[in-house]
């Protein structure tokens, strides 16, 4: 193919190129080092446009495309400290993570059921400590793994809606379920709790 074409082909297809590329990047990934791996992907291009021959049937798209997100993944591979093996180790050992309790974060009454004053924390409690702490304290325990997790997430590290759907694998309509679903456990509990003392 003669240069002109090429380089026609290649201008033609940077927009393109450049938003294969960014989809194949987390959304936490930001700045120079995002661009810096988008001109990877664009460069991917340039490889594609070169190689092309259009006689063997797939449409210079596709080819593209998996050229461009191939040279987005070589380098992160490049810049990954860990060999894939080690990468695929510590993906296992995350995994067996999840199922684990959440580790103890101080979550505030008010936050979580709108029902009065954050608790003091163990060590400084006095007898003007909240005694609707423990039932929201059992009721968060009681909450299931997931439930647990996008209520920390939510309220304990204040993420929106997008950012608990990225670390926990549900759309931004289904955090919102399973947060509603959540609160509504806690209210009863404290609701609960407070029949229970009157």
């Amino acid at each position: 193919m003669e240069r002109a074409a090429i380089d026609e082909r290649i201008i033609a297809h940077l927009g393109f190129a450049r938003a294969v590329a960014s989809r194949s990047l987390d959304p936490r990934c930001r700045g120079a080092d995002r661009e810096d791996l988008i001109a990877w992907g664009v460069f991917g291009l340039v490889q594609a446009a070169r190689r092309y021959r259009g006689d063997l049937g797939a449409p210079f798209g596709a080819y593209a495309a998996r050229r461009v997100r191939g040279q987005v993944l070589d380098a992160l591979r490049e810049r990954d400290p860990l060999t894939r093996t080690e990468r695929r180790a510590f993906r296992e050992a995350r995994k067996v993570s999840e199922d684990l309790p959440p580790p103890y974060v101080e979550i505030s009454l008010d936050r979580l059921a709108e029902l009065g004053d954050a608790p003091e924390p163990a060590h400084l409690a006095s007898r003007n400590a909240d005694p609707r702490w423990p039932a929201v304290a059992d009721a968060v325990a009681r909450l299931t793994p997931m439930e647990r997790r996008v209520v920390i997430l939510a309220f304990a590290r204040e993420l929106t809606l997008r950012e608990i759907g990225a670390q926990v694998g549900l759309s931004e309509s289904g955090v919102c379920r399973v947060r509603l679903r959540a609160l509504r456990k806690l209210r009863d509990a404290c609701a609960n709790e407070e029949s229970a003392a009157a």
